[in-house]
């Protein structure tokens, strides 16, 4: 009950703090107008960068060869799995009835069918995952996005995609496997947080690749895809294919069939 009152209490805080601070930037500035920190942002984008290139990527690459393709098919489904309960919330608060209910069937179908998540039926018969989060709900409430940020370990990011992010973590049931009592540290869901960032690296390497390192300037093309994107998303217009979303998690791959002896 108390960590209960706690989530509650800092919910609430952080969406009032999202929707009071996100107003300041004109949303039809350029991108570069809405970037009013930008030499800050470079020196944190270095940063990830190098985290990137130094960890993130090589420890991707080395899950990739250890790993069989089914196991990481199956782990992919899981973490996407965890996330449907944020997914269903916010369609509900977005006013999105139907996609809720959707979200809900599908988690459980592949509940119950689905090894716990670890499988998919649920795309099979027709409810795929309808992702969004408590930014775009926020943004679908009115609420500006702020000046853009560059985030050490997040990336790309605004006030109040930042402060839509904490609320899904603090609603995402990943975050509280393990959790006992009035413990607020969670030792089970930190490697687990860990080992998804790491499956994520791998199943978007080719595409976070030719972004930031083939890129003239990573700096400049992350932030106009990802502002782009995001305000595609609040406004309902289909990013997904043009705009690719790199840091959120990408749906996994069909399974390789199994071979025939």
């Amino acid at each position: 009950m108390k960590v209960a009152r706690l989530v509650s209490r800092v919910v609430s805080g952080i969406a009032l703090m999202a929707l009071a601070a996100c107003a300041s930037v004109d949303p039809e500035a350029s991108f570069a107008e809405q970037d009013p920190y930008e030499s800050t942002n470079r020196v944190m984008h270095d940063v990830n960068l190098a985290i990137d290139r130094g960890f993130l990527r090589p420890v991707a690459k080395g899950y990739d060869f250890v790993t069989p393709a089914t196991v990481q098919h199956m782990l992919g489904n899981g973490f996407s799995h965890l996330d449907l309960p944020v997914d269903m919330v916010n369609h509900f608060l977005q006013g999105e009835g139907m996609a809720g209910l959707r979200t809900l069937g599908r988690f459980t179908l592949n509940t119950v069918l689905g090894m716990g998540g670890l499988l998919d039926p649920a795309t099979e018969f027709g409810l795929p995952r309808e992702q969004t989060d408590f930014g775009i709900t926020l943004g679908r409430w009115g609420s500006g996005q702020g000046a853009y940020l560059v985030l050490p370990l997040i990336g790309p990011s605004t006030p109040r995609d930042f402060g839509g992010y904490l609320v899904d973590l603090a609603f995402s049931p990943q975050t509280y496997m393990g959790v006992t009592g009035s413990d607020l540290v969670n030792t089970f869901s930190l490697p687990l947080n860990a080992l998804e960032r790491v499956d994520t690296r791998n199943r978007n390497a080719d595409l976070i690749d030719e972004l930031l390192y083939e890129s003239p300037d990573s700096y400049v093309t992350l932030r106009s895809v990802y502002l782009q994107r995001r305000n595609a998303q609040i406004s309902r217009g289909d990013a997904t294919e043009a705009l690719p979303d790199i840091f959120e998690e990408e749906e996994p791959e069909e399974a390789p069939a199994a071979p025939v002896n």
